[in-house]
């Protein structure tokens, strides 16, 4: 009986185990995918500032134009809009980040509390181990 109860707690500390290691898994992507949104935003930015230079150029009266890639093709666009598209890429990219981060914290704070838990079951596990074989060791100093 105790054997049962010993391998249930067991499998009940392995089972919180691989959820923990999902969690983990889980946090690792979501990492991942912040460190691409944040070179997203680093490279939109520096477009934004490329565009500020074309801007001034373009109120010094220089003559400019501003390109932007459809599939194979290079395609002439307009300053506006091109700052346009770059603002509105850069505030969804802000929100994504916004986002992620949200699920990384909550990620995180379900795998600590789930290591704390699985900590509590390891020890809690050890303590009846220990407590099993102190009450073995007992019966069979009685039994002789």
């Amino acid at each position: 009986m105790a054997e049962n109860l010993g391998s249930q707690a067991a499998s009940a500390v392995d089972e919180k185990i691989r959820e923990f290691r999902d969690l983990q898994g889980e946090a690792a992507t979501l990492r991942s995918d912040l460190g691409t949104l944040m070179a997203q935003r680093n490279e939109n930015e520096m477009v934004k500032q490329e565009l500020d230079v074309c801007d001034q150029e373009a109120k010094e009266g220089s003559e400019l134009a501003i390109y932007k890639q459809v599939g194979p093709v290079l395609m002439k666009n307009d300053l506006a809009e091109a700052r346009e598209t770059v603002e509105k890429r850069l505030e969804f990219i802000g929100g994504e980040m916004t986002k992620t981060e949200t699920l990384l914290k909550d990620k995180d704070e379900k795998s600590q509390a789930l290591a704390t838990r699985i900590q509590e079951m390891q020890s809690a596990l050890q303590k009846a181990a220990v407590e099993a074989a102190k009450a073995a060791a007992q019966q069979a100093q009685q039994a002789a």
